[in-house]
Parts: C-alpha cells; sequence; structure tokens
C-alpha cells in the first residue's frame, strides 16, 4: 500500500472492495497555508471513462486557493452498473470528512465538485447518503485498512459543472444526434445504466422529490453556453425542483464555451475558475 508523489501532489489508496484498491488524488495547499476545507473532485465521462486526473486544472487552482483537494477513482461503467459509482463517492465522501476532521476540526467543511456525469454522480450522492451497497467496504485511515461501522457522505455543497442531471433525458437526445458524440453517450449510458427504467430512476429531480431530504445541500451549477452535450432544459427543471423543495441552487452561465470548458483555455475559463473559488469559500465559511 504505497504513495506516488510529485510536487503538487500524492497519490494515496481510500478504498478497497474485494481486494480491489481505489486510489485518490490529493492536491494540498502550499506549505504554510491554512486550509479552508476539503473538495472531493468527482470526475466525469459519461459513467465510463476517464479516471481521478480528469480534473487537474481546478484541482490544482483550488488547492492553491486553500483547499485541500482529493481527487478520486471509483467504479465505472462497463464493468460495473449503477449506483456503484455513487455508492462509491458516498465512501469517499465519509473518507473526505474524516480527512477535513483532521485537517480543520470540523468534519462539515466538505465539498463535493463534479465534472459533466461526476456532476450527476455527486449531486446523486449528496441526495441519498444513507444509502450504501451491501458489498464489504474498507477505507485507508492513517495508512492502516478500516471497515467503517457507518457511511457519511453529508457534504456541504455541490458543485456540478456542465452535468447530465437527468440520464433518461440526455439519452433520448444523444439518440437524436447523429454524431459520433451521440453513439458515445448512447453507448456509455446503456453500459453503465442498462435500463432505460433505471436512468430514470436515476433523475436527480426525481430523487429530490422521492427522498424528501429536509438537508439540501447548496448547488452551484455552471452551465456552458454551447454545450452538445447536456440539453439546458434538464437544468433549468431541476433548478425549478430544487428551489421549490427549499434548497439553494446558483445558476452561473457562461457564453459561446462549449460542454467541458473549465478543463482547457477558454474565454470564459478564467472566470470560471474565480467563480468557483469564491463560491467555494463563500459556501466553505458559512
Amino acid at each position: 500500500m504505497g504513495q506516488r508523489m510529485t510536487a503538487d501532489y500524492v497519490d494515496v489508496p481510500y478504498l478497497q472492495r474485494e481486494n480491489t484498491e481505489f486510489l485518490a488524488r490529493i492536491w494540498d495547499p502550499p506549505k504554510g497555508t491554512t486550509v479552508r476545507g476539503v473538495v472531493l473532485d468527482v470526475h466525469g465521462g459519461a459513467w465510463c471513462d476517464r479516471d481521478r486526473r480528469a480534473g487537474s486544472r481546478y484541482d490544482a487552482a483550488l488547492a492553491a486557493a486553500g483547499f485541500s483537494v482529493v481527487a478520486i477513482d471509483f467504479r465505472c461503467g462497463p464493468d460495473y452498473q449503477h449506483p456503484a459509482a455513487s455508492d462509491d463517492v458516498n465512501v469517499a465522501a465519509h473518507w473526505a470528512r474524516l480527512r477535513a476532521e483532521r485537517l480543520t476540526g470540523d468534519s462539515d467543511r466538505i465539498i463535493s465538485v463534479g465534472s459533466s456525469s461526476g456532476g450527476h454522480l455527486a449531486l446523486l450522492a449528496a441526495l441519498t447518503t444513507h444509502v450504501i451497497d451491501g458489498h464489504s467496504v474498507e477505507i485507508c485511515v492513517d495508512g492502516k485498512w478500516e471497515k467503517p461501522e457507518s457511511i457519511d457522505g453529508r457534504v456541504s455543497g455541490v458543485a456540478a459543472l456542465w452535468a447530465p442531471v437527468d440520464p433518461f433525458t440526455r439519452y433520448k437526445y444523444a439518440q437524436s444526434l447523429t454524431t459520433d458524440l451521440g453513439i458515445r453517450l448512447v453507448t456509455n449510458t446503456e453500459a453503465y445504466f442498462g435500463s432505460e427504467e433505471t436512468m430514470a430512476d436515476a433523475s436527480i429531480s426525481r430523487v429530490l422529490t422521492k427522498e424528501r431530504s429536509t438537508q439540501l445541500p447548496t448547488v452551484w451549477f455552471a452551465r456552458a453556453g454551447n454545450d452538445e452535450n447536456v440539453p439546458p432544459e434538464m437544468v433549468d427543471e431541476l433548478a425549478r425542483t430544487y428551489r421549490q423543495a427549499g434548497g439553494i441552487f446558483t445558476l452561473k452561465h457562461y457564453a459561446d464555451v462549449p460542454h467541458g470548458f473549465g478543463h482547457f483555455e477558454t474565454a470564459e475559463t478564467q472566470r470560471f475558475l474565480d467563480d468557483l473559488r469564491c463560491w467555494l469559500i463563500e459556501t466553505i465559511e458559512s
């Protein structure tokens, strides 16, 4: 159980399921900096692709702003199916809460940031913190594997970045596309969710209505103006549903940029990073 380090981050095992270890990439603030809190980065990839390295651009920026960022690997399709990924995000949040307690003295100083499908998973996990699958779970605490008696996956907020918050609606939209993107989205969504019924059941609006949670995390949503991946109507519906349920939902629009623009240089990338940093600080300090 070793660590792999660079000058900017360290990779550590944080979760073990059935003898398979999953890594977290930890980006810490500069030495001598007071840690504001912990950011849990949930990568995207249409529920099947990419890993903890995907968000390195904003992970590094948020670490420089005083956050301890933990970017996680977790079970994805096609090898695993729903709700494997969101269950792992819940366990990762529990692990990150322990880290927040150790670094700041307050386990509630934790916020999830999810890109694309990772935004969907971060929201889903935050609204279903009591749901954990029946597989054995071990987490690494102070270099030792432990089986927690219970999982506390609560977060104070979720930053959902260009997220497909309704898998079924996005699946139907993707079927209408005559592009390689459409084929990829259809293939990956089928691989992870398995059926249209399961896709629909994983809609954040539907989960929000079904769960009727009284403790809704604050949500900040970054929408790309030229997003060919996520129809804007599904985001508008979630914003209405979330606010009607009593939650705080901030929708930020970034014009003339494509899906995933925060991962590369665009005319809006720096404004996005500044907005995200300011929201994180405001939310973690409130």
